[in-house]
């Protein structure tokens, strides 16, 4: 009986003595595990981060030279519209040309059988000289017939412009047509080249997503750029009229202000006459505003990345603009006084401004992208410094900031050179 106690109570304590030793190892080893599986997981998650990165920069690739033809075949069609229109005046031209040769002929009439049938001379002078009666008689033969002699070569002369117009408008008209034969050509070759590029874009796209990968990316569509092509073209109208107003109103205002001047001086030179005193009148001098800069910052922030060459790794091998980083919702002001061309969201911009500034007889183009939210709307004025809307991270942005373009003339995008954009740092 004893011994059957003792043992039972040997069996116990070692029971008791095992248990926390096989629980410490096990809580051990799932430690190890978990730790193992974060590392796993953390390197499937950098992994998958950077597959995503690298298939983003693809898309962003593919967007970029899209886009890059969409605007040349813009411009394409644009300059077939602007072919078509200058034959039109061609055909126009020279149906007046032939009209005009047509009255012409009948007019000379007579006087070009007398030309032929003379060697080239209006007038026979030897009845003129010996037809005549006396002196007098020929010196108003003489004066009459070289009257006569001037107003065939106008005559003649008209009829040999014309003739030359005539000949040069056909010559003209047929270059056109063989200018806009191969426009055409030309255009068929950037359309088949994007097309092929949206059906690489689209089976790109595909695989992307079958892999079940997410894009932000939104392509800006031909139709699209043609649309802000055309009200650029309305705003740089606009902005021109408006300037020739305030031109106009500046000088009839200043006009005024000096004969209001002039008044004044001739009233108190009146009032003052007879005493030594003589008041002189001064014209005013109109005041400078401060702030005389074109171009003003468009975000307080400072420069994350400048004009010029890039990596590529965004789609790009230029950066045509300036990015100001910023916080989300902080203000974007206008650079210039202008016309909004567009207002909207959407492509590699994602929600953006552009507007169009006339500013010293010459045009130039504001961009503005990534913005978060809009406070402005197309063929709406602005004044600089005036807020468009609020710095954000929309479309192709790797974080926020406001990415700024200036462009001499009208708007021009190409992802490998700078186009007609320039530096808006030394503009600002």
């Amino acid at each position: 009986m004893l011994k059957k106690l003792f043992s039972t109570v040997l069996l116990g304590t070692l029971l008791l003595t095992n248990t926390p030793i096989t629980q410490a190892a096990t809580i051990k080893e799932k430690k190890a595990d978990n730790a193992a599986e974060q590392r796993k997981l953390e390197k499937s998650i950098k992994k998958q981060e950077s597959k995503i990165s690298k298939e983003q920069r693809q898309i962003n690739a593919i967007d970029a030279a899209i886009n890059e033809n969409i605007f040349r075949v813009s411009e394409k069609n644009k300059q077939i519209r602007q072919l078509n229109e200058r034959i039109e005046e061609l055909e126009a031209d020279i149906i007046h040309y032939e009209e005009m040769l047509k009255r012409q002929e009948e007019l000379l009439g007579d006087r070009l059988r007398v030309l032929q049938e003379n060697d080239g001379n209006s007038i026979k002078w030897e009845e003129v000289i010996f037809g005549s009666k006396d002196l007098g008689d020929l010196f108003s033969r003489v004066m009459a017939g070289k009257k006569i002699a001037e107003q065939d070569d106008k005559m003649i002369s008209a009829y040999l412009e014309t003739q030359k117009k005539l000949a040069d408008a056909k010559a003209t008209l047929v270059d056109k047509k063989e200018e806009r034969v191969k426009e055409k050509e030309a255009l068929l070759v950037q359309k088949k080249e994007l097309n092929q590029q949206m059906k690489a874009r689209s089976a790109t796209l595909k695989k992307l997503r079958q892999g079940k990968t997410k894009f932000t990316t939104k392509l800006l569509n031909a139709k699209e750029l043609q649309a802000t092509l055309e009200a650029q073209e309305r705003a740089i109208a606009a902005a021109k009229a408006a300037a020739k107003a305030a031109a106009k109103a500046a000088a009839e205002k200043a006009a005024a202000e000096k004969a209001a001047a002039e008044k004044a001086a001739e009233a108190a030179e009146k009032n003052n006459a007879g005493t030594s005193k003589k008041v002189v009148s001064a014209t005013p001098v109109a005041s400078v505003p401060s702030g005389s800069a074109q171009f003003v910052r468009p975000a307080s922030g400072s420069v994350s990345q400048g004009f010029g060459p890039a990596s590529g790794a965004n789609g790009y091998t230029f950066h045509n603009g300036v990015d100001f980083r910023g916080s989300v919702g902080s203000s974007i002001v206008a650079a210039a006084s202008g016309t909004v061309i567009t207002a909207g969201s959407g492509g590699p911009y994602g929600n953006h401004v552009m507007i169009s500034h006339f500013l010293n007889g010459k045009v130039y183009t504001t961009v503005y992208a990534h913005m978060n939210s809009l406070s402005v709307h197309a063929g709406q004025t602005v004044s600089q410094g005036q807020q468009i809307g609020t710095l954000g991270n929309t479309g192709n942005s790797t974080g926020a900031h406001l990415h700024f373009e200036l462009h001499i003339g009208g708007y021009q995008y190409s992802a490998t050179g700078p186009a007609n954009t320039v530096n808006p740092l030394a503009y600002l």
